[in-house]
């Protein structure tokens, strides 16, 4: 791409020439002249310059829409060719959220990398909402979901599942019938909540217990709202977290009840309980979701694979 191009782009993403010429290790005034004889060439402004941060003009739009076209041109390029020395060098670009880098994605990570070592790979991981942002600008090669209004909108293909628990601290008060269906961490790292005989408690059989809320736009806490409108529970708040895996460290820090993942249960965990119950959104089912329109790296068609494949 041309210098001029990436000048123009730094700026819009930066929203200010400043901390472009920052980002670009250039000093401002050479970033402005370079912008402007642009704009002296094309006949119009691309920047409203009094308004901080910077904002396109309807000129500047058509023109940032033109590099974004480019730049994917040139990725597909890049791509294509690291395609034709067969999976010996190259690079993919996914993204997940805190939960699914740290405790979803590792073993299938590990996989991929030990069959394909030369191919690079760079994790994003920010929020479900911004992870669709970037695949749409084509920013990340896939992510992943579970939420069915996003799923459709996307190439998609099966990948992983998780089951979500109700934990409680061990030393909360329960009547001898819910302490019989309880589960130890060991019984959940070793799959028996899985099991068709599985004992399932009623979330209404907790009332006073004091819970751990999610943020409702984590997917989660999101889910957590259903689960309890399609059980008629109203639960007792007791302090709500921007994270799955905070409300998890409270729970076992014996602050208050929380729903979680199964995947986030190592089996050393100690007192904790932890019960099974019924709600069509308790298991959650991802799906790897492909940016509309693009070229998909042979890198990428072999990770669907190893998804396909695995366990």
């Amino acid at each position: 791409m041309e210098l001029e191009k990436k000048y123009i782009y730094q700026v819009y993403v930066n929203g200010s020439f400043s901390k472009a010429a920052e980002a670009l290790f250039v000093t401002q005034p050479a970033l402005s002249i370079a912008i402007r004889k642009v704009e002296k060439a094309i006949g119009a402004a691309l920047f409203h310059r009094g308004q901080r941060p910077l904002t396109l003009t309807p000129v500047g739009e058509m023109y940032i829409s033109y590099i974004k076209k480019e730049m994917l041109l040139e990725q597909e390029m890049k791509q294509q060719i690291d395609d034709l020395h067969g999976l010996m060098s190259g690079d993919i670009c996914l993204g997940g959220t805190n939960y699914m880098n740290a405790y979803l994605l590792p073993p299938y990570i590990t996989r991929f990398t030990r069959r394909f070592p030369h191919i690079h790979i760079r994790m994003e991981e920010t929020s479900s909402d911004q992870l669709i942002n970037l695949l749409k600008e084509h920013k990340l090669d896939f992510t992943f979901s579970c939420d069915e209004s996003v799923i459709q909108e996307f190439e998609n293909y099966e990948s992983f599942s998780d089951h979500i628990l109700l934990a409680l601290p061990s030393d909360f008060a329960l009547p001898e019938t819910l302490l019989s269906k309880a589960l130890s961490a060991g019984d959940v790292a070793a799959g028996r909540h899985l099991a068709k005989d599985a004992p399932q408690v009623e979330l209404s059989d907790f009332p006073e217990i004091p819970f751990i809320a999610i943020d409702a736009h984590i997917n989660l806490g999101a889910r957590s709202l259903k689960i309890f409108e399609e059980t008629g529970v109203n639960p007792k708040r007791y302090i709500e977290v921007p994270q799955l895996v905070t409300a998890y460290r409270l729970a076992l820090a014996g602050i208050g009840a929380s729903f979680l993942s199964d995947r986030l249960v190592d089996g050393t965990e100690q007192h904790i309980r932890f019960f099974t119950f019924r709600s069509r959104y308790a298991i959650r089912r991802y799906r790897l979701l492909l940016p509309h329109g693009s070229y998909t790296p042979a890198a990428v068609k072999e990770f669907i694979k190893l998804l396909k494949t695995s366990d």
